[in-house]
């Protein structure tokens, strides 16, 4: 343990628990996570030191997970996924251990097969599956396994166990979850076979139990046995909470020595992972699941970022374990800080997916919004400047307050000015509309950042010629933001038009009907703001769909919001002015009126970057470090704000 130890007052989250002979030291969980930072399924040093920049913070978590680890090349998800199909891989994979157990920290493996979900173009050859049945996942129709392939994948299985335990695992994990190739033979939306694999649900069990035979053959009677499951799959036609039970059941009579309990499909339209999920949301399925089975610790999992809640969840006995891994991608020392009671200390994951999911889908490796040194732990070490300086950042949004606090955590003397009376920016801004809220969570880590480090915080002061004359700073960074753009159209100046940021801040009111132009994030999310409140109102894009700038994971679920708010999309409709009734636009090769007592303009921002020619004009930057970061440089998202502010940060 480093740093001060004192007496937890998470009392449950810091108890131990067993699962078969491992005991665990905590009953917090850090689940599989698929960082694609394992090229050619290989252990690379960025992925080993992931693990150990988590392990090493003391208290790590009771047991972490690595995975997926592809148990056949044929079932890959992407080809930077863990491999544990072959025994090349073990010495990687005993490296990785060996690094982890330095640590006492125990640590398991995840077994995975995607089945259909796999993409001929990444694995190289076709998916198979239960049925040649396709997903909404990934089109491409699988092929059917026979009923000799099925015994092949099923001893794959059983050597990917072997190689675990050779490799130094404390434990393996089944993913029986995700819609991945377990889920499929479980599922009569998928399973259509008419031999001993399919028919009803104890027939469509029998490929998970020779699975978790044929892995218990080769782990031995007492190696811990984990089981990671959907406890509902939220896919029309496929299992629900009752039939999830069933299989739980059956799951602990097969020897399975845990239960990790997690949402659905990945193809569901069911939310499990953004923002806009309430925290804990899931926890339900963990309570069923735990009604089912005897003696086995059961885990939560989804949408939990908080030790107090997980206290709570564990004290009202809703759950053995709790489940965080993107807690721990935000912040490495989680625990530690929860266990030294300093909460306010944590940098709370706030399910934006900017840096995780959407890097995956990507194909890229994981990083993450709010923490830079996410896949560049060892390269990002903040050390000591070598000269200590004056540093003035112009700007209190996220880059400017990321900046700050790194550059005097490094030790440089650090003025943080903002024009306006509260520290935030577009932070601000970005929590405010429904489901947003937890941006909220990274204005206030930020603010108190700067408090930790001492950075000297100036509000209502904007940087101006005079200010850097006589603050004489050695470096100055412009992190100033954006300002609303204001679009050149016929009626812009009406008394019925309204900036969307003024909607977010409560300057300027709507009536009861509103059209939106601008259907990027910021036009939609007022718009879910205003429908919620009572408004009736249209959203006007001039491209061919909304969102377009909002990430990938995220995108779908911000516009089903609205759209169950009661707003109204139209696409490829071009504004060409404004008139007192509402707004007069192009759409589907026809003029039209849409109707409104209030327009609001959202159409984008742009940087306000005056200071630097304001500086170079009077001949200041003579001898003066001068960077410009964030929105000042181009409108971006918060990952750009916060990652170019640390690397500004640490450079100087």
């Amino acid at each position: 343990m480093k740093g001060k130890q004192q007496m937890p007052e998470l009392e449950h989250v810091f108890s131990p628990v067993k699962v078969a002979g491992l005991e665990l030291a905590n009953r917090i969980l850090m689940p599989a996570m698929h960082l694609n930072m394992a090229p050619d399924g290989f252990m690379s040093d960025g992925l080993i030191d992931f693990y150990e920049e988590r392990a090493k913070a003391g208290p790590g978590p009771g047991l972490m997970i690595l995975g997926g680890c592809y148990t056949e090349r044929r079932g890959m998800g992407t080809p930077s996924m863990v491999a544990i199909d072959d025994d090349k891989y073990i010495p990687g994979l005993q490296r990785f251990t060996e690094r982890i157990h330095k640590h006492s920290q125990p640590v398991a493996a995840q077994l995975y097969h995607s089945g259909r979900y796999a993409f001929s173009f990444l694995s190289g050859e076709q998916p198979v599956s239960c049925s040649a049945v396709a997903s909404k996942f990934n089109p491409e129709v699988p092929r059917e396994l026979t009923p000799e392939e099925i015994i092949e994948v099923e001893l794959n299985y059983g050597h990917a166990a072997r190689r675990a335990v050779e490799a130094g695992f404390d434990a393996v994990e089944l993913i029986v979850c995700g819609g991945y190739i377990v889920n499929q033979f479980l599922s009569p939306l998928v399973n259509r076979r008419t031999d001993r694999y399919g028919g009803d649900i104890d027939a469509r069990m029998t490929f998970m139990r020779e699975v978790i035979a044929a892995i218990r053959e080769e782990i031995g009677p007492g190696f811990p046995f984990i089981c990671r499951l959907s406890g509902s799959d939220f896919v029309e036609g496929s299992h629900t909470l009752e039939e999830t039970k069933v299989v739980a059941a059956e799951m602990e009579r097969c020897g399975v020595d845990m239960i990790s309990v997690t949402g659905g499909w990945h193809e569901t339209r069911v939310p499990q992972i953004t923002m806009n999920v309430p925290r804990g949301a899931f926890v339900y399925l963990a309570e069923g699941i735990r009604e089912s089975v005897e003696s086995i610790p059961v885990a939560c999992c989804n949408r939990i970022n908080d030790p107090a809640l997980a206290e709570r969840i564990l004290a009202d006995d809703r759950a053995d374990i709790v489940g965080m891994a993107r807690a721990f991608l935000a912040d490495p020392n989680f625990l530690r800080k929860a266990y030294e009671r300093r909460l306010e200390d944590i940098r709370t994951c706030v399910a934006c997916n900017q840096g995780c999911f959407d890097h995956v889908l990507l194909l890229q490796p994981i990083s993450c919004t709010l923490n830079p040194r996410v896949n560049r732990e060892r390269e990002t070490e903040l050390s000591p400047a070598s000269e200590k300086k004056t540093v003035l950042v112009a700007g209190g949004g996220p880059a400017g307050m990321e900046v700050a606090w790194v550059a005097a955590h490094r030790g440089h003397r650090v003025i943080l000015c903002e024009e306006s009376s509260k520290l935030g920016g577009q932070g601000n801004l970005a929590a405010v509309p429904p489901g947003r809220e937890e941006w909220a969570e990274m204005v206030r880590y930020l603010t108190r950042q700067l408090d930790n480090k001492g950075v000297e915080v100036r509000l209502d002061t904007p940087v101006t010629v005079e200010l850097v004359r006589e603050l004489s700073p050695d470096a100055l960074v412009a992190a100033t933001g954006a300002r609303q753009l204001i679009p050149r159209i016929e009626g812009i100046e009406g008394d019925n038009v309204v900036n969307a940021w003024d909607i977010l801040t409560r300057i300027a009111e709507t009536g009861r009907k509103v059209v939106v132009v601008g259907g990027g994030a910021v036009g939609v999310e007022t718009a879910s703001l205003l429908a919620e409140e009572g408004r009736e109102v249209t959203v006007v894009e001039m491209m061919d769909r909304c969102g377009a700038d909002i990430g990938q994971s995220s995108r779908w679920v911000i516009l089903k919001d609205a759209a169950a708010a009661g707003v109204k999309m139209v696409e490829s409709c071009r504004v060409s002015k404004i008139i007192p009734e509402g707004v007069v636009a192009e759409a589907g090769g026809e003029e039209r009126v849409f109707a409104a007592d209030t327009v609001v303009i959202a159409v984008g921002s742009r940087p306000e970057d005056g200071l630097r020619e304001r500086l170079v004009e009077e001949g200041m930057l003579e001898g003066i470090e001068f960077y410009s970061l964030g929105d000042c440089v181009k409108p971006r998202k918060a990952y750009e704000a916060i990652h170019e502010g640390f690397e500004v940060g640490r450079s100087i």
